[in-house]
């Protein structure tokens, strides 16, 4: 079975973590794995304060045993990690087990209903190696409202590809209109300095901007026929733009960077400005699946065909 992993921390993002994870899984069959890193290394020197640590662990473990019991499910795995770094101990969590997904909540500093990933969500956010949701600061006093709207980044690259084709199949599961949304940044054409250069023609900004648009309705039209979805075709700074069209989104899938490892999720620049401001909850995909969170559906499917 495919696991959704959430951090937990105890601070009041983990219920935002939690509530949006477990609505994932009660979608796709997903199992859910709770996580807490406690800061101890458990290094093999006479500087080592065993009991220390295991009294470290029993703190995390309680805390673990609490927020299962709070989803009324007290039997789901938990795991109390030993590491300073919980963005490192999530990190390696999710390659043992294979998980498909990691939940993380927004920093407490961050404005309420809004995306501002704290320290560990902004160091998933660079090599994780599966998907990261990061849920709004709020997100739990307002997880039992419908997901009505999907929408996806779409800028033409492989990336966005997969991120397209994952969205068109999470807004299928969670019976959701898919939207997705290219933003033409008009600031690349037109510059002053643009303007000396010879054989410069005024019109370049309509016609590149003509592609994007066209580029946008083949990918719209190559969906499978019963696709529910609408082409949106914006223009101004992309990051900012699509924080701004997350208003009226219930979740917003993204790709990574074009460049990086492969299987890893890093953040470019628009995604970058997205993940500060966005209003809906944020799902980032690794690069180099074509769709990354596949594997959480598959109990869910085989469920419906047995």
């Amino acid at each position: 079975m495919s696991e959704i992993v959430i951090g937990i921390d105890d601070s009041p993002s983990t219920d935002d973590a939690l509530a949006f994870a477990q609505r994932f899984a009660d979608v796709t069959g997903a199992g859910l794995r709770l996580a807490s890193a406690y800061n101890y290394e458990e290094w093999q020197s006479r500087a080592a304060s065993h009991e220390f640590g295991s009294f470290l662990r029993r703190g995390a473990q309680a805390s673990l045993d609490r927020h299962a019991a709070s989803l009324g499910n007290p039997d789901a795995p938990t795991e109390a990690l030993p590491d300073p770094s919980p963005a490192r101990a999530l990190h390696r969590l999710a390659e043992r087990t294979g998980a498909a997904l990691i939940v993380v909540g927004s920093t407490h500093r961050g404005p309420l209903g809004r995306v501002l990933p704290g320290t560990t969500g902004e160091r998933l956010l660079h090599g994780s190696p599966c998907a990261v949701a990061i849920a709004p600061r709020g997100y739990a006093d307002r997880s039992a409202d419908p997901f009505r709207t999907v929408a996806v980044g779409y800028d033409g690259s492989e990336e966005s590809e997969a991120a397209l084709h994952a969205a068109d199949e999470m807004a299928r599961r969670l019976g959701a209109r898919l939207r997705v949304i290219r933003v033409f940044d008009a600031t690349r054409f037109g510059a002053p300095a643009l303007m000396t250069l010879p054989g410069y023609e005024p019109n370049i900004r309509e016609d590149y901007e003509a592609v994007q648009r066209e580029g946008l309705e083949r990918a719209v039209a190559a969906l499978p026929d019963d696709a529910n979805a609408d082409a949106v075709f914006a223009a101004g700074r992309p990051g900012q733009e699509l924080a701004d069209r997350s208003r009226d989104a219930d979740l917003m899938i993204v790709g990574s960077r074009g460049y990086g490892p492969l299987a890893a999720v890093m953040l470019g620049g628009a995604t970058h400005t997205l993940i500060r401001d966005a209003a809906c909850p944020v799902l980032i995909l690794p690069r180099g699946t074509r769709n990354g969170v596949g594997a959480l559906f598959t109990p869910a499917a085989e469920a419906a065909s047995s």
